[in-house]
Formats: structure tokens, sequence, C-alpha cells
């Protein structure tokens, strides 16, 4: 029989196992210690028994470190109420490329709890006669040679382009004084209130007991109004249409106010 106690230690590190049948070393499965062995540099005295145990049962200090950390999870989804995914940039306008039509131009005077702008250019201003009919809400455009032949009948008004902070455009008829140069607090506050619009965001609203109108200025700046790219005949022709302008006297208007319908 072989005696194997005085075979010197190998230099693999490996367990060995004995075939007791055969007396042949044979290498046991590999032990997994968790260890790259072979990015480890072995000290001198490998050949100590001690040492090796060492090696092979103590990890390096950099792997220890990799294993106590826990790992993040990078599968976690998204907050679907994050509050960074709705949160709105002032910067960013909802209408980029957005063109709003002008289809309406509705013929009246500012609304008490809106502050308004008037076109300053003397283009969006015309002298004019109108019919109003009070019940109805309705106003007419009327001809100048029909409003001749209707003495008492129409209002003789400058229609002044006017837009609201939140882009509503109208026309705003604004009295003038008679031709017998009649005049009251009424019309006349109200001229006072749309040239102060030309260059300034106003508030009209009424006094009942000074029988006029108070106008406020706005005391920050609420921006610059955006005026449509239209002439004034364009204007005239959405606010008024053909079913609101009177050309002669056989007019349902016309007749109903002269009593012959």
């Amino acid at each position: 029989m072989t005696d194997h106690t005085a075979t010197k230690p190998s230099t693999i590190p490996a367990i060995i196992e004995t075939n007791i049948m055969t007396e042949t070393p044979v290498p046991a499965a590999p032990v997994n210690t968790g260890v790259n062995l072979s990015a480890m540099r072995l000290p001198p005295n490998y050949g100590d028994g001690a040492a090796a145990t060492e090696v092979l049962t103590t990890p390096p200090v950099a792997n220890q470190a990799a294993l106590s950390v826990e790992q993040p999870n990078n599968s976690a989804s998204p907050d679907p109420f994050d509050p960074a995914q709705f949160a709105a940039n002032s910067s960013i306008h909802g209408n980029v490329g957005v063109v709003k039509e002008f289809v309406a131009c509705p013929v009246r005077k500012p609304h008490k709890q809106e502050f308004v702008r008037t076109n300053p250019d003397e283009q969006y201003r015309m002298l004019a006669h109108i019919i109003v009919l009070n019940e109805e809400r309705e106003t007419y455009l009327v001809t100048p040679e029909l409003a001749a032949q209707l003495p008492g009948e129409t209002k003789l008004v400058t229609l002044c382009l006017t837009t609201s902070r939140q882009g509503a455009l109208f026309l705003w008829p604004i009295p003038t004084p008679s031709l017998e140069g009649r005049d009251n607090g009424w019309n006349a506050s109200a001229r006072i209130a749309a040239s102060k619009a030309a260059d300034h965001w106003v508030r009209v609203m009424s006094n009942m007991s000074q029988q006029m109108y108070d106008v406020f200025t706005a005391p920050a700046t609420l921006g610059t109004p955006v005026w449509p790219e239209k002439s004034m005949r364009d204007i005239l022709s959405i606010a008024f249409g053909e079913s609101f302008v009177i050309r002669d006297a056989g007019h349902p208007v016309i007749r109903r106010l002269l009593g012959r319908a």
C-alpha cells in the first residue's frame, strides 16, 4: 500500500477525496464559495494549510461590500400621479399653431364685470345709423339715405371695435351728441370710457344716482389685445349680416315701426 503521509500538499486549491478501492486521488466537485479564485492573489506562503484555509473561506473586502448592498429595483412602474407629469409650463401655450376663427361679432355695450380695450385705429371706428329693438335685443344697421327718411327712429353712434380680456370681440355703439347738440351724462361718459380704452384696459359700470358711467382703469398691465386681421367691411358683414341691415322702407322692421305691419 502506498504511503500518502509524505505527499506534499497540492498547489491547486481543491478538496481531495481518496478512492478506497483504487487509492487514486479523485478531485471532489468544486465548492461554490462565492469567490472568484482566478482574480485572487495568493500569499507567498500558500503551501501552509492555514493560509490556504483563510484564502478559501474569507472573501475580499470589496466582494463583501457588493454582497451587502441591496441593488435598486429598476423595474418599478412610474407613479401615475407624479406632479411632475402634470405641472404646467408657463412658456408653453396650449393653442400653439391653432388660429381662432372670427365668426361672430355682437353689437353691444361692455358688461359691467369685464375689462375692455378699443381698437385705436380710426379704420375700426365708424359713424353709423342704427335701430335698436329693445324687447328683442336686436340692433340693425341702417343706410344714411333711409335714416334721413326716418327722423327720430334711428340713433347716430360710433361703432367701435372692442375686445375683452378673454378675446371676445364686439362692436361698441357709442352714442354721439344729437344734431341739435343735446347730450347726457350716459353718452358723454361712454365716449370718455371708449377713448380711455384705446390705451388702457377699462371697466365701465353704471352709476344710477349720477346718471352716468363710472370708468375704472386696471391697476396692472393685463397684456396687449389681439385684433383680427379683418377689414371693417368684413367686420360689419360678420356683425350684422344681410339679415340685420335695413336698406329700404319695405323692410319688416320699418313697416312695424311705421305701423304698416
